[in-house]
């Protein structure tokens, strides 16, 4: 069976854990996963893994970029539109200028409180599960990055802004900390992800599409394959002898001349241009850590 990415527009309603129910029921495979969960009340970019592909998803890249309409004057228990409101605030008078700048302040290395309704783990659960059942987790913050938060429109109460960020930000926990700052409150009242993991809008398929596209004997058509979405990472290229070890899990001898970073991950690519694995530089070893064809698989 065929090995991939499908970057897909999830829309308004399912879970991103639906979306991918259905997509292994229309394609028939076993081994289906996602990068990046969107809340149901998200839509956008969906970076669906197939087969051997699901192995890759660490590897990808990290940063997301987000369409936001944040309401000020307002708080809910689930920092979104979808919850219950809580507290309501006076919203102060700002002209797009003076918001702009309050904006560029997030922007940078910092921790960040995740909401406390959230599909984030812990103790075997999702926090949302603890929430049901009257137990509340709050987390310890945890770091991100926020390359770019630039404001697109201001109209009260309503400010509609796009963000990129570092995986693990929640937009949720954007508002609220925008909220706190103007000392007013606010909550996540729309959001849409314009780009996922590499991958962008404009390339994803709308989920009009996925009954015809996605069938056994299309879906190969509709792939990414491992190689080219992990082409962020350097590629090493290995001849016929290099392979079979590499396919062996046993580490290569490699000359530091030839590494371009030495905690990078790298492509270990074969002479048909298959990506084989993911391995990193140590002490003059590229040593494996994901093998995604084992000997005698590379040319299936």
């Amino acid at each position: 069976m065929p090995s991939g990415f499908l970057p897909l527009i999830k829309p308004v309603g399912p879970t991103s854990a639906a979306v991918v129910g259905r997509i292994r029921r229309l394609s028939r495979m076993k081994r289906v996963g996602h990068a990046g969960t969107l809340d149901p009340p998200a839509d956008g970019v969906l970076t669906v893994a197939l087969q051997r592909a699901t192995q890759l998803i660490p590897y990808l890249p990290g940063d997301k970029t987000y369409r936001a309409v944040i309401r000020l004057g307002s708080v809910t228990d689930t920092l979104d539109a979808s919850g219950k409101v809580l507290q309501e605030f006076p919203v102060p008078r700002l002209t797009s200028g003076e918001l702009a700048a309050v904006l560029e302040q997030f922007c940078g290395a910092q921790y960040q409180r995740p909401p406390l309704i959230s599909a984030r783990h812990y103790q075997g659960k999702r926090l949302y599960q603890w929430a049901r059942q009257g137990k509340p987790v709050a987390l310890p913050a945890t770091p991100i990055t926020i390359h770019a938060l630039t404001l697109v429109s201001w109209q009260t109460p309503d400010v509609e802004c796009e963000v990129t960020c570092s995986r693990g930000t929640y937009i949720r926990s954007l508002a609220r900390d925008l909220g706190e700052k103007l000392d007013c409150a606010a909550h996540l009242l729309r959001l849409t992800r314009t780009a996922c993991s590499g991958f962008f809008w404009d390339e994803a398929l709308p989920a009009a599409t996925w009954e015809e596209k996605l069938q056994p004997d299309r879906l190969e058509a509709c792939l990414v394959s491992c190689n080219h979405a992990l082409r962020h990472l350097p590629e090493y290229p290995v001849d016929r002898l290099e392979q079979k070890a590499v396919q062996n899990g046993r580490p290569l001898p490699a000359a530091a001349s030839r590494m371009q970073g030495v905690q990078t991950p790298y492509r270990i690519v074969n002479a048909e241009g298959r990506l084989l694995a993911v391995a990193r530089f140590q002490e003059g070893w590229l040593k494996m850590e994901r093998v995604l064809y084992a000997a005698g698989e590379a040319n299936q």
